[in-house]
């Protein structure tokens, strides 16, 4: 296996600047023990009390195959379509353009009507690249 260079999060540094970032946003967050699908990852979970949904914890996750594309875990509502089989939110399919990506309102919408405004991207779950 060719050398690869670490991922950002194994720096103290960058994880508590990461931190920092969110909770200059204004919702606590606390390192947490990624889930063991992702084997020398990094999580965050950030506990989210804000007007108009329900008080939830999300877990941001990065893999260490994957460093630069979180993945991203809510304990509620757990009846979303968009999510990936193994519980993870799909919040953007990759290769969509802008315009076609996951959107607060879009997510809103469908929680009002029960319709997603856009096309639907596939739901499977993307293999971690080596």
């Amino acid at each position: 296996m060719a050398w690869r260079e670490p991922a950002w999060f194994t720096r103290p540094a960058l994880r508590f600047a990461f931190q920092r970032g969110i909770e200059a946003c204004g919702p606590t967050a606390r390192i947490v023990r990624p889930p063991r699908r992702y084997p020398g990852g990094f999580a965050l979970a950030v506990h989210l009390d804000l007007p108009d949904i329900p008080e939830q914890t999300v877990t941001i996750v990065f893999g260490q195959y994957s460093p630069h594309t979180p993945h991203i875990y809510s304990d509620r509502p757990s009846e979303s379509p968009h999510r990936y089989a193994e519980g993870a939110l799909c919040i953007w399919y990759p290769y969509d353009p802008a315009e076609q990506q996951w959107t607060r309102r879009k997510e809103e919408w469908w929680r009002l009507t029960g319709e997603w405004p856009g096309q639907e991207a596939p739901h499977h779950t993307p293999e971690p690249q080596s």
